[in-house]
């Protein structure tokens, strides 16, 4: 299987209508997903683990699969958040390649909330 068919088969699995079948291998609480190309001799899943659980976040699945002769790995995240943005700044901090991500939605904060309605507030003046 390659790099492509790989992420394209994650994308896939995590957007999929879900069958009764394989409502038991999924849970309701996986909102993202981030793909991460890391060399094998860097691959340490509990400092990728603890990258993710410093930004109040759990891994709910995790998928590894070789790449090129076995010097790459490609490690799928699914994670229990809907708002990426803190973990995938984390893992730019310490160097790590993301290849892909996806969020179901995009957090918003009551105080970005009151900020955007005064925003369109002083627009419609």
């Amino acid at each position: 299987m390659s790099a492509k068919e790989f992420i394209k088969n994650q994308v896939e699995r995590f957007n999929s209508q879900i069958t009764p079948e394989q409502f038991t291998e999924l849970s309701e609480s996986e909102n993202s997903l981030i793909i991460l190309e890391i060399p094998l001799k860097d691959y340490t899943l509990t400092e990728i683990a603890r990258i993710v659980e410093s930004n109040n976040a759990h891994v709910m699945a995790l998928s590894v699969m070789p790449i090129t002769g076995g010097s790459l790995l490609l490690v799928s995240l699914k994670l229990d958040v809907d708002d990426l943005t803190a973990v995938l700044r984390s893992f730019e901090r310490f160097s790590y390649n993301v290849l892909y991500y996806f969020m179901r939605e995009g957090e918003v904060t009551d105080t970005q909330k009151e900020r955007l309605d005064e925003l369109m507030y002083y627009l419609d003046m």
